[in-house]
């Protein structure tokens, strides 16, 4: 799933083996209760994690109302160091109960052409809304006002070339996006929504600030990237993909990286831009090697964050389903991963 250039692949793999090469010199925790204690679990016998069994916890309440959490912890047998690889390198669109249509990896400084593999986004009535809402110009797309004027072309166009015009307006947006994010220059950046300018640099600080204890545990690594610091660490992997949300398309581009921390291994997924339905997403995964009924495994702890408009208005019990159809979402996508180890 992912890709690098190699000075970037080069660098980071020293980094990485350096930093693994503690597992073999860093006992493990008598108490890895004491190592979750940021998390929203509690009292885990991580022997209980047979079988394929996934605990979760669902975001509570949370000052940012726009904020939708939860957070799965689990176990993989392969080591921490297996786990990370995979999780740089998996490609959900194998799984099509995903229903991500196209997932790749560019390079760090990318151009538009790095965007272009679009034209291989499948026939079907989820990209069919994409092409339809991009060409009637539909206020769900997230665009800024500048971006809404490279798309005069596809309202023009004959129906036969909408998707090639397509592929080449959503490039140039995804190529702009990218760059500016990574360039310490995305706090400009906005979408235009009917609810007022949305900046989405602001949504993802947002989100890591609504639970300060994971806030302080990844602040280390947040520190070094765009988030927070024009001095930036570089970044494991930088990517854009297609998915579908409630039958419509929506594209997107995020990047991710990644650290040792103690005898662990933390990770950070963000995507920065979605042209609908979402604001912004964040992913993060902390590994820890342990033994599970006497067997070398690893425990995965994973916390997904997402800003979107649908849950701003929210209360009660409406707001609980939200919840829980998101640890349903990530529970299946949690099953696709590990359903590689296998």
């Amino acid at each position: 799933m992912k890709s690098h250039d190699l000075s970037s692949l080069l660098e980071k793999s020293i980094l990485l083996l350096t930093g693994l090469a503690l597992f073999g010199m860093v006992p493990l925790r008598a108490d890895l209760n004491s190592d979750l204690a940021f998390t929203a679990f509690s009292n885990v016998d991580v022997n209980s994690l047979t079988d394929g069994k996934i605990m979760q916890a669902r975001g509570g309440l949370l000052d940012f109302q726009r904020a939708i959490t939860a957070q799965s912890l689990y176990v993989l047998n392969a080591s921490p160091a297996q786990v990370q690889d995979k999780l740089l390198h998996w490609n959900p669109a194998n799984h099509a109960e995903l229903k991500v249509w196209f997932h790749k990896s560019i390079p760090a400084k990318s151009t538009v052409a790095d965007f272009l593999d679009l034209k291989s986004l499948p026939d079907n009535s989820s990209v069919d809304y994409l092409l339809n809402a991009t060409a009637n110009l539909d206020p769900a797309l997230q665009l800024s006002k500048s971006e809404t004027q490279l798309i005069g072309p596809i309202r023009t166009a004959h129906p036969k070339d909408r998707k090639a015009i397509l592929v080449d307006f959503w490039s140039q947006v995804l190529a702009g996006r990218s760059a500016h994010f990574l360039s310490g220059n995305a706090g400009a950046d906005n979408y235009i929504v009917s609810g007022g300018d949305i900046q989405p640099l602001s949504e993802i600080k947002s989100l890591f600030q609504s639970n300060p204890k994971v806030y302080q545990q990844y602040k280390s690594l947040l520190s070094q990237t765009p988030v927070e610091s024009s001095t930036q660490a570089v970044p494991a992997d930088v990517y854009f993909e297609c998915f579908d949300v409630e039958g419509g398309a929506t594209l997107g581009t995020g990047v991710s990286y990644q650290a040792v921390n103690g005898s662990s291994i933390q990770l950070m997924d963000i995507e920065f831009y979605d042209s609908s339905s979402l604001y912004v997403s964040i992913e993060l995964e902390q590994l820890w090697p342990v033994t599970v009924n006497g067997k070398n495994e690893t425990l995965v702890w994973r916390n997904d964050l997402v800003s979107t408009a649908n849950v701003a208005y929210l209360h009660g019990t409406e707001r609980l389903a939200s919840g829980m159809i998101m640890l349903q979402d990530v529970k299946q996508g949690i099953n696709a991963f590990r359903a590689e180890f296998k």
